[in-house]
């Protein structure tokens, strides 16, 4: 899979949302003039061996005392694991350090993607199963999430501010055929199924003559207490990479 490099989009606000009458609605923050970090620019972020070694040998572990869980969200098929992952299934093989997509077996998952999904199989591994739902929020609801998401570790909802400012329609369009589903958020909301029970949900609003154009990250309040905030923005990279 091509990622569209982080540093490669100009953002000058942060983003934080409040509800009228149930319906989610954006503020304007401060200008901050920094960018978003591309971490896979750094050669120590970049190859899945790269990753928390700790986490290979959990996976590892797991193959070998073949141990299932009753949901089946995650799988043992031989030496390997599997795991649902945006509607695809990932292949990972803790032995050679290495992640697949079953239906393209050609491309292995780049670091960011890994460490995701690593560190998700790390929550699985641990836990019978994921937090029940409770409400929507952004970053900056979580803990210690406007002291981590500014500068260089900006959300990257504002690449796709930036990239559909004025195609709300293009967005819709385009998430569909990422598999998302339409939902009730902003003037254009879309929602993925990161894997079974575990959703993330964009909202857009075009700039008028009024406002700019506005992109918000929406997903389980409890988010992070399955992933740490660097996962999390990790896979806020990786779902505006896949626009």
């Amino acid at each position: 899979m091509i990622f569209t490099p982080i540093s490669s989009i100009l953002h000058n606000q942060t983003s934080v949302i409040t509800t009228v009458n149930g319906e989610i609605v954006p503020k304007p923050g401060p200008a901050t003039g920094k960018l978003p970090l591309d971490p896979e620019s750094n050669a120590r972020y970049r190859r899945l061996d790269q990753l928390n070694p700790k986490w290979w040998r959990q996976a590892a572990t797991l193959v070998a005392t073949q141990t299932r869980r009753a949901d089946d969200a995650l799988k043992i098929v031989g030496t390997c694991l599997e795991i649902a992952w945006f509607k695809r299934t990932v292949k990972i093989d803790p032995t050679r350090m290495s992640m697949i997509y079953l239906d393209d077996s050609q491309a292995e998952l780049g670091y960011q993607e890994g460490l995701v999904i690593l560190a998700l199989i790390d929550y699985l591994s641990n836990h019978a199963k994921l937090p029940p739902d409770s409400e929507l929020v952004n970053e900056n609801y979580l803990t210690g999430g406007t002291t981590f998401f500014r500068g260089p570790h900006l959300m990257a909802s504002v690449i796709l501010t930036r990239r559909f400012a004025d195609n709300g329609a293009g967005f819709l369009k385009r998430a569909k055929l990422l598999g998302g589903q339409p939902a009730p958020y902003g003037e254009y909301g879309i929602e993925f199924e990161i894997c079974p029970g575990l959703n993330w949900t964009i909202a857009l609003w075009e700039r008028d003559s009024e406002f700019p154009a506005r992109v918000q990250y929406l997903f389980d309040r409890k988010l992070d207490k399955i992933f740490q905030l660097d996962v999390i923005w990790a896979l806020g990279n990786l779902i505006a990479a896949r626009f």
